[in-house]
């Protein structure tokens, strides 16, 4: 091997052997705690790409912001899954689609018909949203936006309580996760339904990566994907 490809190849060992960190926040089933590691199916998905690239990790879960201030602003930081929107685009190396989905308007099953009712009829809701959801911007094309009353919360659960405690009367939320979010209030005899979708809301979620972080990991990553899945990242 000529002397110039050692040196590359010493180079780019060195770089992989930094310290790789992988953050996410808790969403069961996706992202949990599990007998002391991270797992759940959005956490397998990521160890088989990193497994693939023959590249090791250390998992951690944080809350939402500060995973995102992780990912946003440490080299060799990769975070899951994150909403690619048109905000986001430039701030991250976007590695590899997880999983699509879209946010609607969740409200206790038991009271979905008089919401629909009172809606018809030109009153007010109150909506429970995490302050910076991600899907807040698009709450404003629903013909009802006007007719919403929003109300922050710190977090996705705090917004379940209310809802569930009959604080609220919706939270804004992807509906795929209504099982596991009801799930974490047992005392809660009420199920989860959608009172309104919000098509506009349609993203995909990622394996993102901070800008510092070197792209010849990224592109190791992308090409185990490749591999794995048989097409390149879009």
């Amino acid at each position: 091997m000529r002397p110039g490809l050692v040196l590359c190849s010493l180079l780019a060992a060195w770089a992989f052997a930094e310290p790789l960190k992988v953050v996410t926040s808790p969403m069961a089933p996706y992202q949990m705690q599990q007998n002391g590691e991270v797992s759940g199916s959005n956490t397998l998905w990521v160890r088989q790409l990193l497994e693939e690239a023959e590249l090791t990790a250390d998992f951690a879960l944080y809350p939402w912001p500060r995973a995102y201030q992780l990912a946003s602003s440490e080299p060799n930081v990769l975070i899951y899954a994150l909403a690619r929107t048109p905000d986001r685009e430039a701030m991250f190396h976007w590695v590899a689609p997880i999983a699509s989905f879209e946010h609607a308007l969740l409200v206790r099953a038991s009271q979905r018909s008089s919401l629909q009712q009172r809606l018809q009829q030109g009153d007010t809701l109150v909506l429970a949203v995490p302050r910076d959801h991600v899907a807040l911007r698009f709450v404003q094309y629903l013909p009802e936006a006007e007719q919403l009353d929003i109300f922050y919360t710190a977090s996705t659960d705090e917004a379940m309580r209310l809802l569930l405690n009959g604080r609220v009367d919706a939270v804004l939320e992807n509906p795929q996760l209504t099982s596991a979010l009801v799930a974490s209030h047992p005392q809660s005899a009420d199920a989860v339904q959608v009172l309104l979708s919000i098509p506009a809301s349609r993203s995909t979620a990622y394996l993102a990566a901070s800008k510092a972080t070197d792209e010849a990991l990224i592109q190791r990553l992308q090409r185990a994907f490749q591999r794995l899945h048989g097409k390149a990242p879009d």
